[in-house]
């Protein structure tokens, strides 16, 4: 079976195609964002960052209704908190989690950063890998999740800027966890 059309990437390549059309900026990250630099791993939902305001709200709901559940509420709020909400294709439960782009230093970098790849037959705007990197390690400071751990260590594997990444896990104060995960590769 060719990649493109397992559901999973069809799903996105329809979301992504709905966020374009809505000229919204995002970026692809997480899990999936993984397999564009040839660390693949289960997962159960893709996770896209989103640049909205608040009055985008009613034109994502009417762009994804009724082929996708969208908790109105849910929405309005994610967007004036900058916090995520979910988004659920409703013929087969595959969810995007949509996690709204933060005004830090850092996710305004990563965001500037993103690049527009081939993912499967599709252009899509994916988070650059050194900034994978630092996302899940700054995700993992706190939980010391094995599993963002382990996909840190595969995706430096690959390659990664030391320099670039020394310096922001240095501003965003997990460079410790940094340094562990490329002891641990070498």
């Amino acid at each position: 079976m060719e990649q493109e059309n397992l559901l999973p990437i069809r799903i996105l390549h329809d979301f992504t195609d709905r966020i374009e059309n809505l000229g919204i900026g995002y970026m692809l990250t997480g899990a999936m964002a993984m397999m564009n630099h040839s660390v693949y791993r289960f997962t159960t939902a893709a996770d896209v960052v989103l640049e909205l305001e608040t009055q985008d709200a009613a034109r994502i709901i009417e762009a994804f209704e009724p082929d996708y559940y969208l908790p109105h509420f849910a929405v309005s709020r994610a967007i004036a908190e900058k916090r995520m909400f979910n988004v659920t294709h409703q013929e087969t439960a595959f969810k995007i989690d949509c996690v709204i782009k933060k005004s830090t230093a850092f996710q305004k970098n990563a965001f500037e950063r993103r690049e527009r790849v081939d993912f499967y037959g599709r252009k899509i705007w994916i988070i650059n890998k050194d900034d994978l990197i630092i996302s899940k390690l700054w995700w993992a400071k706190d939980s010391l999740s094995e599993k963002l751990l382990t996909d840190v260590k595969n995706l430096m594997k690959t390659g990664f800027d030391a320099s670039y990444i020394e310096k922001w896990t240095n501003d965003l104060d997990v460079y410790d966890l940094f340094e562990q995960c490329r002891k641990e590769i070498l």
